[in-house]
């Protein structure tokens, strides 16, 4: 026996036989406490078969730890054990903060982005003493890891046989839970589901917990990102009329050019498409044709902010525009990118990723600032934040405008949050000097966090608000969208001085809800308790100074179908099969689409969360509607994200030679129009 292991027998036998008991369940306990405390913090526990699965995956895991810390010295196994669990500790600590922000839990791509979030370091520390219960009780495994580890926890072994057992015990928890998981494949969203092919992170962790969610998602990076197309099985669909007007379709043989490609996935790209339904011409098709466009992404706008005395331009834009009143503006895993990515390009998020900043290298005919750069308009963007943020100067560009920012050419005083206003004064003597142009705007403004201390624009705000009988934060939220609203009044000011007011389509979307308020001040200024649908009500604003009445359009729509509605006003050339929304003001619909594959239609509702159907109006077969709508809620998901992995558009333009196509269209019908420029290799 060599000293060291002479050393290690005895420390070892100095451990009472209770310390040896409480030392090997200290590890599988600690994760299971750390899961729960989560799930109360944040989901909750609405998915009771969840905490099974998470019951037997921490228990693995934890003894793993459990061999990990006896694999070593008594001292090395000690040292290294405490270090990890502090790493465990902070990562789940890190969740509760980055949910109660966000709402949605960071991912292993996320953490890439951890400068970013970074900047708000006022609203990281207020939501920490927000989450302090949680965070206290999160910290209590470590606290008695410190104080007592080393009398009463195993450290180190005798012989190898002692690092057999937790190891064979891990392996059959571990085999048990995932057959179980295996086997459970009820429901549109089902546990098997979930652990092998589809990972959305809000609906693993209610389903396996935070451990295993990150190694689902890190098994998902090891082995690439794309999976196979899974199509499932297709409902038979009803043989529909041949609609009586135009479809809004480019010429493109999809059945012709499945069979001409060699690449499998392009293949079944191009059938999927050759069946999507198409959109048809309306009675609003080309209302604005060769007008102005002015896009607006604005920061957190709700429909609770508009108001005919605290925000007067914003109530004028709603009253006398279109009045989309089912509107529903769904958050994202990356909150404004992915707002602004759904907003501008018609796709769905791919969760893990920033779906923005990877589209940069694509070539995206269908972004407006692409679509109109190539009928001859200028087209400019501006973000009254830094230009870099989120990668914008890399993506933005690429979507067809001349991007500024803070840093870049947008000159504005730097407070926290810029002021629309200021940004509007800087740019719109630029951007109205052109006959033809389209502009996009993305405020800041109204940006959490929510207060009269840590918020310029609030601060600014505050004398008009005050007499609310709002709770602060309510108020405060109020009046920094007050910002937003005299940034619109000097825009329609500057339009009307200018002769454009006649010529110029606004155009308002959210990027999302003003997940930055409390559950109380969101209900508040809803006036009502909102559910997991309402929350995501909100508003999209379109307008015109030359509209003669408003149009009122209550089908439930979402920011998906932004993309194909002003297409169609506008009259762009575009295919509506390769959109995942619908022209809203058409008579067909699509469902509205939650992160987690929660879906609504004016039928009925689908919460995939409790994989739970409501009907709202009976379809005669609710099973096999809801059924229905699943599968093509899936399909929506699948396609998006090989579109953007794939670089489809890029090559579905050159296997339909549509370049040609388009330079060979006659160039009077749009003002200046020129021919469309292919991305650079």
């Amino acid at each position: 026996m060599t000293i060291t292991e002479q050393k290690v027998k005895t420390e070892l036998q100095g451990q009472p036989s209770g310390a040896m008991r409480q030392g090997l369940w200290f590890f599988p306990a600690g994760l299971l406490w750390m899961e729960l405390v989560l799930r109360l913090s944040t989901i909750g526990f609405d998915y009771v078969k969840g905490i099974l699965y998470t019951l037997g995956f921490s228990l693995a895991a934890g003894l793993l730890l459990c061999l990990l810390g006896k694999a070593f010295s008594p001292k090395a196994g000690r040292i290294i054990m405490t270090a990890l669990w502090g790493i465990l500790t902070v990562f789940y600590m890190g969740q509760v903060v980055y949910y109660a922000i966000f709402k949605v839990f960071f991912t292993l791509f996320s953490v890439g982005g951890a400068g970013q979030v970074a900047q708000f370091s006022s609203v990281i520390f207020s939501t920490i003493a927000q989450c302090w219960w949680a965070l206290l009780l999160m910290a209590v495994p470590m606290a008695l890891l410190i104080w007592k580890g080393k009398s009463w926890t195993v450290w180190g072994h005798r012989s190898w046989r002692e690092l057999l057992w937790p190891l064979v015990a891990a392996l059959v928890l571990q085999a048990a839970t995932v057959c179980g998981v295996l086997l459970d494949t009820g429901g549109a969203m089902s546990a098997s589901r979930l652990y092998t092919t589809e990972f959305i992170s809000n609906l693993s962790v209610s389903r396996f917990g935070m451990l295993t969610t990150f190694r689902i998602e890190a098994r998902n990076a090891w082995f690439g990102p794309m999976e196979a197309i899974k199509t499932g099985a297709e409902p038979e669909p009803e043989p529909e009329p041949e609609p009586e007007r135009a479809k809004q379709v480019l010429d493109i043989d999809f059945e012709a050019l499945a069979r001409q490609t060699g690449d499998e996935t392009l293949a079944q790209m191009y059938r999927y498409f050759a069946k999507a339904t198409p959109g048809t011409e309306n009675d609003y098709t080309g209302l604005f044709r060769g007008k102005n466009l002015i896009f607006l992404t604005c920061e957190s706008l709700w429909k609770y902010a508009i108001d005919p005395e605290l925000t007067p331009t914003l109530y004028k834009l709603w009253s006398e525009g279109f009045q989309f009143t089912n509107f529903y503006n769904p958050v994202w895993g990356v909150s404004t990118l992915d707002g602004e990515y759904v907003n501008l390009l018609g796709l769905i998020p791919v969760t893990g990723t920033w779906s923005m900043t990877e589209s940069a290298t694509n070539w995206l005919p269908f972004s407006f600032g692409n679509q109109f750069r190539a009928m001859g308009y200028t087209t400019r963007a501006y973000h009254d934040h830094t230009y870099t943020y989120y990668s914008r100067d890399e993506s933005h560009p690429n979507l067809g405008y001349d991007y500024k920012g803070v840093g870049n050419g947008l000159n504005i005083r730097v407070t926290w949050p810029e002021s629309d206003v200021d940004m509007m004064n800087a740019t719109l003597d630029t951007v109205l000097a052109d006959e033809h142009f389209m502009t996009y705007y993305l405020t800041v403004s109204g940006h959490l966090e929510y207060n009269f201390y840590g918020n310029a624009m609030c601060q600014k705000n505050r004398a008009l608000v005050e007499h609310l009988e709002l709770p602060e934060a309510a108020q405060a939220y109020l009046a920094c969208n007050i910002e937003l609203d005299r940034a619109l009044e000097v825009l329609l000011q500057k339009l009307q001085e200018t002769g454009h007011d006649k010529d110029t389509v606004v155009v308002l979307a959210p990027d999302h809800y003003p997940y930055g308020l409390d559950e109380e001040s969101l209900n508040a200024l809803a006036g009502k308790q909102l559910d997991q649908f309402s929350l995501y009500q909100s508003c999209f604003l379109v307008w015109s100074a030359d509209m003669e009445q408003p149009v009122v359009v209550d089908k439930p729509v979402s920011s998906l179908d932004i993309l194909p509605t002003i297409s169609n006003l506008f009259d762009l050339p575009y295919d509506s099969r390769l959109m995942m929304g619908t022209d809203m003001l058409s008579d067909t619909q699509s469902p509205v689409i939650f992160q987690d594959h929660s879906w609504l239609t004016r039928y009925g509702r689908y919460n995939a969360g409790r994989d739970h159907y409501e009907s709202l109006v009976d379809t005669g077969n609710d099973e096999m509607y809801a059924a229905g709508v699943n599968w093509l809620v899936d399909q929506k998901f699948i396609y998006s994200k090989l579109i953007l992995r794939t670089d489809f558009y890029q090559k579905l333009w050159d296997d339909a030679g549509l370049w040609e196509q388009q330079s060979d269209e006659p160039a009077e019908e749009s003002p200046g129009a020129a021919d469309p420029v292919p991305p650079a290799e």
